[in-house]
């Protein structure tokens, strides 16, 4: 192991992890020795190799070396079991290792479990890159639940009822220091080695000599007593020696974050992969800038998730012989700095730092205040080179602004993300970079507006990456990810952004290997030519861009949302609605059914809409005019958005619903475009997850007016097909031939049709009977058009004549260039048609084709 570059300080014999037997030998890449810089375990076993393996998963090395009898093992440790890859004896073992050794190396296998999750050059086919997260995540999880117990139990034993904040932060911090020595203990922490956890005051005493803070009070001889108690569970543990910052984290999000904290600071822990991610695109950046000028920023900071990440970067661009602890830590204290007003936030902080710079204590430069009084974030960016930050997302309330813009700056955004930016960016100097975490507002918003103009005007911006709600485990949030660099003087101005967006189904894939499908290049000047500096990029740009030149559905149809009935401001004994006639109310529909389907109408409700109840959008009172009713709340968060129900008569609407009423055009046309494909992924590209907004929907492109009474009357053979039999494969195909009809209108080139066709892959539509979860097969993509596919689908025997017509031209060289085009459609839908239908026996045609060539080799 020395010979392939590990210092003997990071090999460790008969090494102690966890609950089960020791590893004979572990192979580090870095201080300190974690799940994180595991790389590589040998094992000695002669029975049941497999089971050996798996168990030193909790290790998080993902190289196994296991001699076995007279020959050695090469596994590949998995996130649910491991993987056998060769074989070799003791003789061959210096020319395995001659073959190995640039893979095998400290710094490649930590590269490929960190920064390779992000920048594919580092990765290694043998390192499984979700398994370090489900190792951190299983060791937090294990550390959450230790905490709970103890920390329900000391409040029992001391007969706590109603728990004030004080008591609650006190029985938190004797519980987290208890746990704090015992991890420094088993990491073998020189001034813990003999740390006798029952000995409580010489707990708190090592502990806070550790954290540079005063030691930790356990108060009364009855506090005491009922710490013990919770001292023994703790000190009869399983061992913590693998504990990472990282396994913390988890802890801090799921246990030491109280309700009350979130909704007063707006707390959402980074999740660590996010964070692996952004450090991943920003290496080779900070690289770059000289060793004596990386300085780190990281406001709002937590429990330091960004600060561990950057120091274990820092670390490793470090040259071997500085990177050693006794020389990193004054290095490392220098360059990493943050603030946050969480003084438990701040403890978690130093005891991560501290634990990802082991042996060293404290020092780091962890400020309590508020950053936003005064200049502080503004003083505090001076001379960083290098800024992360998930900060608050929300906007200042009324006293806060007031408070904290006292003399009502025009520069102050009023929204917590915009106002980090807008006090830190400015700072950075030439070649400084950022990476920060922000609610998907920052893209478009006003008040971000002068923020993003500086940012394409000052900045290489290298990313935008869009996240669903599910990111973060306590908040429900659509974020974005920025990632950029200050442009240095001479720099060319022109340059291109990567940008992604990852859906809610996607996350999980995200989560473990960064993919991230919906991925494009842009040029920067994108952003800056567009009106207001917008940063969204719709899915299905190229479509919109084509149809960027039709009429908008606002040309045809007047688009308002339903009434807003008045909240609080209801006058007593006014009710909205009555399931009966009252007077001065009209018929109308109150509620947006979830089960309701495309062809039915809400339940009927008497709606009151004078001016006593309504506070706005009167236009949803208009009663007795035909209108199409669409959801206001999309009806699911797949690329199927719209159910546009068929109001003939015209009821009166509540805010649950959009109101579509015909300009010269007729309701059945209206309902066939806000069914179709085009409008559904329209509103999956534009509208968000809560609401689909009026003012989008009234600059929806339209098609061109062609073949509308055909439309029109399939409409209405389908609607009322739907109302009185429910015949499904009739229902299919009339709905079908609609939205045929309807993309057919649109004219898009064959490609673009392929990518709203594809959107809908694995979907399928809410509460529609019968419909499958594609429009079309992925094998006839690009190759036939909608249009044809639904008529081809519909008549096999009348598309099998026609083909047979079109090959007997073509044999006789009478074909003409449309026919060519017509004729590949057809053969392959016929290629398609014959594999579903009457699927080739390939494998019994491929057994008598190497029969047969067996036979003609003997002969």
């Amino acid at each position: 192991m020395r010979t392939i570059g590990y210092r003997s300080g990071l090999l460790r014999t008969d090494f102690v992890y966890g609950s089960g037997l020791p590893v004979p030998l572990a192979c580090f890449a870095q201080a300190p020795a974690d799940a994180r810089s595991a790389c590589i375990a040998i094992l000695n076993q002669t029975n049941d190799v497999q089971s050996a393996v798996d168990d030193t998963r909790r290790l998080g090395a993902p190289i196994v070396l296991v001699c076995h009898g007279q020959e050695f093992q090469w596994w590949k440790q998995g996130t649910t079991r491991a993987q056998w890859i060769d074989n070799f004896t003791q003789t061959q073992l210096p020319r395995f290792f001659d073959e190995h050794r640039k893979d095998f190396s400290p710094e490649a296998v930590y590269r490929a479990k960190t920064i390779g999750r992000a920048k594919s050059e580092y990765q290694l086919s043998f390192v499984d890159l979700g398994l370090m997260p489900i190792v951190e995540q299983d060791i937090g999880r294990e550390l959450s639940a230790l905490i709970e117990r103890q920390v329900t139990g000391l409040k029992s034993r001391l007969g706590f009822e109603d728990v004030s904040a004080e008591q609650g932060h006190w029985l938190l911090k004797t519980i987290f220091w208890l746990l704090s020595g015992k991890i420094l203990r088993d990491k073998q922490v020189e001034s813990f080695q003999d740390l006798d956890l029952l000995n409580i005051d010489d707990v708190f005493h090592r502990v806070g000599m550790h954290y540079g803070t005063s030691a930790f009070v356990a108060g009364s001889n009855r506090n005491r007593d009922a710490l013990l108690e919770s001292a023994t569970s703790i000190d009869a543990f399983t061992n913590l020696a693998m504990t990472s910052a990282e396994s913390l984290s988890y802890v801090y999000e799921n246990t030491l974050v109280t309700d009350a904290t979130r909704t007063k600071l707006g707390t959402h822990s980074t999740p660590t992969y996010l964070v692996d991610y952004i450090l991943g695109l920003l290496s080779d950046w900070i690289k770059e800038i000289p060793e004596n000028e990386r300085s780190v920023f990281e406001p709002a900071c937590g429990h330091s998730a960004f600060l561990v990440s950057a120091m274990r970067l820092l670390s490793l661009l470090l040259a071997s012989e500085k990177s050693v602890p006794s020389k990193r830590g004054p290095y490392l204290r220098q360059r990493l700095h943050g603030t946050d007003t969480d003084d438990f936030a701040l403890e978690l902080a130093r005891l991560s730092l501290t634990l990802t710079d082991i042996p060293n204590p404290d020092g780091w430069d962890l400020r309590k205040e508020d950053m936003f009084i005064g200049d502080r974030l503004s003083n505090q960016s001076k001379g960083k080179t290098i800024l992360l930050a998930n900060p608050p997302f929300g906007n200042f309330s009324q006293e806060e602004q007031h408070f904290y813009n006292p003399t009502n700056s025009r520069d102050f955004t009023g929204n917590k993300a915009a106002e980090v930016l807008r006090c830190t960016l400015p700072y950075l100097p030439e070649g400084g970079v950022f990476g920060v975490v922000m609610p998907q507002s920052i893209l478009h918003a006003q008040f971000a507006r002068p923020v993003r103009e500086m940012i394409v005007r000052d900045f290489e911006i290298q990313e935008i990456a869009l996240f669903p709600d599910n990111m973060f485990s306590f908040a429900d949030v659509e974020s974005t990810i920025l990632i950029g660099r200050r442009k240095k003087a001479m720099a060319m101005q022109s340059s291109l952004t990567r940008y992604r967006r990852v859906r809610e189904w996607q996350m999980d894939a995200f989560r473990t290997s960064f993919e991230a499908p919906s991925t494009r290049l842009v040029e920067q000047t994108r952003f800056s030519n567009a009106k207001d500096n917008d940063f969204r990029i719709p899915d299905l740009d190229e479509v919109w861009q084509f149809l960027a030149t039709n009429p908008r559905a606002s040309s045809i149809a007047a688009i308002h949302q339903g009434m807003i009935f008045k909240g609080k401001n209801l006058p007593p004994g006014t009710v909205k609605a009555s399931p009966k006639y009252l007077p001065g109310f009209k018929k109308g529909f109150l509620k947006f059914e979830a089960k309701i389907a495309i062809h039915e109408l809400p339940n009927e409700s008497w709606l009151n809409v004078s001016r006593d109840a309504v506070r706005a959008n009167f236009q949803g009172a208009v009663v007795n005019v035909s209108q199409v009713l669409l959801n206001y709340a999309p009806v699911s968060r797949s690329p199927w958005r719209f159910k546009a129900l068929f109001d003939e008569y015209g009821h009166a609407v509540t805010s649950r619903f959009v109101a579509i009423r015909p300009k010269d055009v007729s309701v059945e046309l209206l309902w066939a475009i806000f069914n179709s494909p085009i409008a559904n992924a329209f509103a999956f590209s534009y509208c968000s997850k809560r609401e689909n907004q009026v003012g989008l929907l009234q600059q929806m492109p339209i098609p061109a007016m062609g073949q509308v009474k055909h439309v029109e009357t399939v409409v209405q053979n389908y609607l009322k097909l739907a109302r009185t039999e429910s015949r499904h494969g009739d229902l299919i195909h009339l709905l079908r031939e609609v939205d045929a009809m309807v993309l057919g209108m649109y004219a898009l080139p064959k490609n673009l049709e392929a990518s709203v066709l594809g959107l809908f892959d694995g979907w399928k539509r809410k509460d529609v009977a019968g419909c499958s979860k594609t429009l079309i097969p992925s094998s006839l993509l690009s190759k036939v058009c909608f249009g044809n596919f639904v008529q081809f689908d519909h008549d096999w025997k009348k598309t099998n004549r026609r083909r047979g017509q079109l090959i007997t031209k073509d044999i006789a060289g009478h074909l003409a260039e449309s026919e060519k085009v017509e004729l590949e459609e057809l053969q392959a839908y016929a290629d398609y048609y014959l594999e579903k239908n009457a699927p080739r026996p390939t494998a019994i045609l491929e057994a008598l084709e190497r029969k047969l060539f067996t036979s003609n080799q003997s002969e």
